[in-house]
């Protein structure tokens, strides 16, 4: 009986190193994933010189339309071609095994000239806040950022793999101060994201209001509520539909970030000179934003 199983025996062992030895000899296709960001080293047309250029100055890929790539993969029933397309998201993070949802959509530049006056635009009024530490691995300018199906149009969007910046609106500023509010909501939209992307880093921060966030407070007066939330910490209330509450975390921390780019150390010192735990926290919170590599 057992001579009779013995080739089944062999024949078994063989299949299996002869499936052993192919595997071995396997060609694995591996792509590097900066080629989908780099211009193109053969093409010399005005857009890739730019982003050529910008590359090579800053470490950081520049990009006009959020296609990062597009291959054809074959012909359909009808006979039309079949691309597999990657579009860039926002909502990557680093070690992801899948793509997120990307909610974004934008409208692109149209023009060499438009392009040009926006990456000089990042240039002269954004970059010098971000320094090689925090610098992306890629930035894309482009008209108008569209969110939540078209509903919000915000100024910029950051995430690990890319900054988006909208400069569709640059030739419609007309006046010195329509460009610095510009700028400051630009900078505002990439500061409140990069904080959010590092919550992490602000334990300290936090520790010095903890447990008295989304409280829901009351009393005789605006002057009494806001003075509560400031003795503890924060620079206001929030006023909700039906209550007023102290600050989430997240709220906090967005409140931080605005004030920062609207107010100056001695306008916190002094407005704020009776509320040493809201000082404590402009301290803390300056130093980990500068520690992050944000400059102001």
């Amino acid at each position: 009986m057992k001579i009779k199983f013995l080739p089944l025996a062999i024949a078994a062992i063989a299949f299996i190193c002869l499936s052993c030895s192919g595997e071995d000899n396997l060609d694995v296709e591996i792509h590097d994933p900066n080629e989908f960001f780099e211009a193109d080293p053969n093409a010399n047309d005005e857009e890739t010189q730019l982003r050529k250029a910008f590359e090579n100055k800053y470490g950081a890929y520049l990009l006009f339309n959020d296609t990062i790539q597009k291959q054809f993969q074959a012909l359909d029933i009808n006979g039309d071609s079949v691309f597999r397309v990657e579009l860039l998201s926002i909502d990557y993070s680093i070690g992801q095994v899948a793509y997120a949802n990307n909610a974004y959509t934008y409208n692109y530049l149209s023009t060499i000239d438009e392009k040009r006056a926006s990456v000089e635009f990042l240039e002269q009024n954004i970059l010098n806040h971000i320094t090689n530490r925090l610098m992306p691995y890629s930035w894309m300018l482009c008209s108008q950022i569209n969110y939540d199906d078209g509903k919000q149009h915000p100024y910029a969007a950051a995430g690990q793999r890319c900054i988006v910046v909208a400069t569709g609106i640059l030739s419609r500023l007309r006046t010195e101060a329509q460009r610095t509010q510009y700028v400051s909501r630009v900078i505002s939209a990439i500061l409140g994201t990069l904080v959010r992307n590092n919550s992490g880093e602000f334990g300290e921060f936090h520790a010095v209001s903890k447990g008295y966030y989304g409280l829901a407070i009351s009393a005789s007066s605006e002057e009494v509520l806001r003075n509560y939330a400031r003795q503890h910490g924060f620079f206001d209330k929030i006023n909700g539909l039906f209550n007023t509450t102290t600050p989430t975390e997240e709220e906090d921390l967005n409140m931080y970030c605005t004030y920062m780019l609207s107010y100056s150390d001695e306008y916190i010192a002094t407005t704020y000179a009776n509320y040493p735990l809201v000082l404590k926290k402009w301290n803390i919170f300056k130093n980990i934003v500068y520690n992050l590599g944000f400059r102001f």
